[in-house]
């Protein structure tokens, strides 16, 4: 087995190398160099109603799959009950072994984790859905002005205090 050094590696330099060999030749890293306002919690976290955010491209069975193919990737995003169960989601992803995952689903998806943090007080509950992305956006255009948008409006109504974005 060859051994790899990596030591001093850029990760975003070799992700961007590697989308750029994959998938579109043209890839660049868009940069967000202003900081997001912060927003104070205003109730305890043990208090508070938790949404659940992924990059997973975890969607319900019978949902139309992300987007793999196209080379500007798939800004939208897809919902399912937090009390769904793993047989009924399928991974729909392109960077990374969607099979594997599939095995241990809390390893991309950490809901019997979140459950147990609502039961031994840790977090006061999860909102009613979860949100799931494909997490290759290469074109964040769409994403920013239309799919983020529609999805700040769902957690409003779903009444999240506090968001817990995980990608992968």
């Amino acid at each position: 087995m060859q051994s790899i050094d990596i030591h001093g590696a850029n990760f975003a330099e070799i992700e961007q190398a590697t989308i750029r060999e994959r998938i579109n030749p043209e890839f660049t890293w868009r940069a967000f160099d202003d900081y997001s306002p912060v927003n104070q919690l205003e109730i305890p976290v043990n208090r508070a109603r938790v949404a659940f955010v992924t990059t997973c491209g975890a969607h319900l069975t019978e949902d139309q799959p992300f987007d793999i193919k196209g080379a500007e990737g798939d800004p939208s995003f897809r919902s399912f009950p937090v009390s769904t169960s793993f047989e009924d989601l399928e991974l729909t992803h392109r960077g990374y072994n969607t099979r594997r995952a599939k095995s241990d689903m809390n390893v991309v998806l950490p809901l019997d984790h979140l459950h147990a943090a609502v039961r031994n007080g840790r977090i006061g509950s999860l909102a009613s859905n979860v949100y799931s992305f494909m997490g290759f956006v290469a074109d964040t255009e769409p994403l920013l002005q239309e799919t983020v948008p529609q999805l700040a409006g769902r957690l409003r109504q779903d009444a999240a205090d506090l968001v817990l974005l995980a990608p992968t």
